[in-house]
């Protein structure tokens, strides 16, 4: 028994996973395995920490410590071997939003810019809501492993009107996590066209071994001022609701941009708890973090070998994430019947292949970062709805 295996209620706690199902799905009565937030307590010592300063009582404008951006360049080094400046760090409310602002800032409305489907869908949303037009560099799906179609990439890139890409790295939600060479290789199209690489990287301490993940930033010195990376603590730890996400900008000229443009939004102020949390988790937690991967890589490895027993489905070891993306095309049912044996059959809420693009179509994905008991319970409702459809 660890601590990962504890179920806990969150209902009445305004949890978007398990509160918000009537409106995604239709119905409050399904066990959640959809939107990307796990199913595990903070460590405990990062509670007390948040404690402590409730305790305070006062909760007026803060700002965030050089003890804040020590915890996340120390981190990025020890983690991920990666060389920052603390000038080179700097928050923002989350990833999303951070999107949104780089595409407003650096580039203009008409513009195209590259993704890669079946990708994270608000890549989708917040290129098209700022009126611009999606590239889409498709990723091939070979043997059951997705790879980047570098020709396709190459092409797109050379497109005058594009000025930017959206990387996803680990990819969510085929949960690829990209080697040295495919990262140098984007790094290089995007620099040698012109094509501001913004990467995504919010994943990249949940990955599994023998992976390993490499910021794209780190791979060539030469292409590192045409790079911004975006990640966070909130996948790691769980912490979404705290807003806490990150830029990693090399280049000083963006860096100003992006500064003047979060305090023109009034938006440079810290959250107190983030603030607070933040550096407490990235100074102590590495082995909070090893213990979880464990966990959720044998969740991983039991939902993988459950899956490929069930007839019609199909699955494969994600590299990295906490996410599975699960293959039901040969079940031969179009999106509506498809949705309809996970929620209505099975009474599971996943997220549905097509909410990543076209090419999702006929795909489920799966959150495995839950109790194991919670896990087994899922998969046999899917297994059993499957089996009775046949």
């Amino acid at each position: 028994m660890t601590i990962f295996d504890e179920r806990i209620d969150r209902s009445n706690t305004s949890s978007v996973k398990y509160e918000e199902m009537d409106v995604k799905f239709g119905r409050n009565d399904l066990i959640p395995y959809w939107v990307a937030d796990m199913d595990f307590r903070l460590p405990e010592f990062a509670i007390k920490t948040m404690q402590k300063r409730l305790e305070h009582g006062i909760f007026g404008y803060t700002k965030r410590e050089e003890d804040y951006y020590d915890s996340i360049v120390n981190w990025l080094y020890t983690q991920h071997g990666l060389k920052v400046d603390k000038e080179c760090v700097e928050y923002g409310p989350g990833v999303v939003f951070l999107l949104n602002m780089m595409i407003r800032k650096f580039t203009a409305e008409g513009d195209k810019i590259i993704i890669q489907p079946p990708v994270y869908y608000p890549f989708f949303k917040v290129i098209e809501g700022n009126g611009r037009v999606i590239l889409e560099n498709t990723l091939i799906l070979e043997d059951g492993k997705y790879k980047i179609n570098f020709i396709d990439l190459e092409s797109k890139a050379k497109d005058p009107k594009c000025k930017m890409m959206i990387f996803c790295s680990p990819h969510n939600p085929v949960g690829r996590v990209w080697n040295k060479n495919e990262l140098e290789k984007v790094a290089k199209i995007c620099y040698e066209n012109n094509v501001l690489l913004i990467s995504d990287e919010i994943h990249f301490d949940l990955v599994f071994p023998p992976n390993k993940h490499i910021p794209i930033v780190g791979v060539n010195e030469k292409y590192k001022e045409n790079i911004i990376t975006c990640t966070s603590p909130s996948k790691t730890f769980n912490i979404a609701g705290l807003h806490s996400a990150y830029w990693i900008i090399f280049d000083k000229e963006k860096m100003d941009i992006y500064k003047n443009e979060l305090g023109l939004l009034d938006l440079n102020r810290s959250n107190v708890f983030s603030r607070e949390v933040t550096p407490e988790l990235y100074k102590n937690g590495a082995k909070w973090v090893g213990d979880l991967v464990r966990y959720l890589l044998d969740n991983r490895n039991y939902a993988v070998s459950f899956i490929n027993k069930i007839p019609g489905l199909k699955t494969n070891f994600v590299e990295g994430t906490y996410l599975l993306w699960i293959d039901c095309r040969d079940l031969g049912l179009n999106t509506n019947e498809l949705n309809d044996l996970f929620v209505n059959k099975a009474k599971v809420a996943l997220d549905s292949g097509d909410w990543f693009g076209e090419t999702g179509k006929g795909f489920m994905r799966l959150n495995f970062a839950c109790s194991k008991s919670m896990l087994e319970e899922g998969l046999n409702r899917i297994k059993s709805a499957v089996i009775q459809m046949n």
